[in-house]
């Protein structure tokens, strides 16, 4: 037989019981699907983390207290290991790797809105921390050196704060009063969300005023840029050792860990969706490989008829191998539709770019042919095997 006709052979055979054909169909259909929107959410997410990189850089370091077990974890530990504005000028005149340096001072404060207390962050930071940190901004301006200099009680709002404090009211030019002093706010953060600086439930404002606010000097965190990350984290191991006698003291974090990890991360969950994607695709080959079964047992006497008539074991095999890879590629197709849109729908609901591409029909057809051969394997063996004197006597 020609290739032809034993495809031919084996699509008019499936057309013959069209529930069954269906309800095979089915099952590969949701496999593929699920695959499909796996595949979609798992490589959206990479994208997001590639994108967050390349946009934050790996090139922020963290510089913070190491802090006592038994202790407050928002005061630094024991045997005065603070660090203060001095380590700036510090930092940039021993460090030749690194470019810039940026304090955060941070405090908790409560607000009452209907009756409820909320509790947010302030954070005291200077112009190079939004720059650091690519902050973008939603709507209004950013903190400036003006306003260092002139004193201004200026404020930033990250995105779910100024929906916490002002809920749907427009917070831009709003006074806010936070600690007895009444800021003006003058932006809101539409924070990234990724890398160190997480600002979306903070309220930022001038290092000089958060200074006053919380009546200290001491800087719970030191960010510094790095013109080389590996060269920069040796250059602040040897400062803190010089001035304080022990940079264990201190935590010393590269952004660029914290991303890998991040990175790392996204990885295992990418794996995890696959492997829920593939055990969908298990069960639908399962039901192929029974309904080949089934469809078997129902033909012998077509089997027999076929093989008195001159077919051979491997047109026999062909055949069933052949409609087992049709049900497989038909609900490749199907799967890989409701797959589509289904990645959109969830895109939609939670707000994230679907990932289609040719490469994931390829993978689906790949992956439904060879699934196909698989689970046929067995069924069109037991066809082709059938001694025919014995199945032409079949009832």
């Amino acid at each position: 037989m020609l290739p032809r006709d034993i495809i031919g052979t084996a699509w008019q055979s499936l057309g013959v019981h069209r529930l069954r054909t269906g309800l095979s169909i089915l099952g590969i259909v949701i496999g593929i699907a699920s695959f499909s929107i796996m595949y979609s959410v798992g490589e959206s997410a990479q994208q997001k983390t590639n994108q967050a990189i390349q946009e934050l850089g790996a090139d922020v370091i963290q510089i913070r207290p190491q802090r006592s077990k038994a202790s407050d974890k928002k005061k630094p530990a024991a045997r005065g290991e603070t660090l203060s504005l001095r380590d700036i000028d510090g930092i940039k005149g021993f460090c030749p790797a690194v470019s810039d340096v940026s304090p955060e001072i941070c405090d908790s404060t409560d607000f009452y809105r209907h009756g409820k207390k909320e509790m947010l962050n302030v954070t005291g930071i200077l112009p190079a921390y939004e720059e650091m940190f690519k902050l973008q901004d939603a709507r209004g301006r950013t903190i400036s050196e003006l306003d260092l200099e002139s004193g201004h009680q200026v404020c930033l709002l990250g995105d779910m704060a100024a929906a916490r404090i002002f809920g749907n009211k427009d917070p831009l030019g709003e006074p806010l009063a936070i600690k007895g002093y009444l800021f003006k706010v003058i932006g809101i953060i539409n924070d990234t969300g990724l890398g160190m600086a997480n600002v979306k439930n903070d309220i930022l404002i001038p290092l000089p005023l958060a200074q006053r606010l919380f009546q200290s000097n001491e800087i719970r965190t030191l960010y510094v840029r790095a013109r080389d990350t590996n060269s920069a984290m040796a250059e602040l191991e040897r400062y803190f050792q010089l001035r304080y006698g022990d940079a264990n003291r201190f935590e010393i974090r590269s952004q660029k860990l914290l991303l890998q990890t991040q990175e790392k991360n996204i990885k295992i969950f990418e794996y995890i969706l696959w492997t829920i994607g593939s055990i969908s695709l298990l069960v639908g080959g399962i039901g192929i490989m029974n309904i080949m079964l089934v469809s078997v047992t129902e033909r012998v006497r077509e089997i027999g008829i076929r093989r008195a008539l001159g077919a051979t074991k491997t047109e026999i095999k062909l055949q069933f191998l052949c409609e087992s890879i049709l049900l497989c590629l038909v609900g490749a197709m199907g799967g890989t539709i409701l797959g589509f849109l289904g990645a959109r729908l969830i895109s939609y609901l939670f707000r994230f770019p679907p990932v289609f591409s040719v490469k994931l029909l390829i993978i689906a057809l790949v992956i439904a042919s060879v699934l196909g051969i698989v689970c046929g394997t067995y069924p069109a063996a037991r066809a082709a095997n059938q001694d025919p004197t014995v199945v032409l006597r079949y009832e």
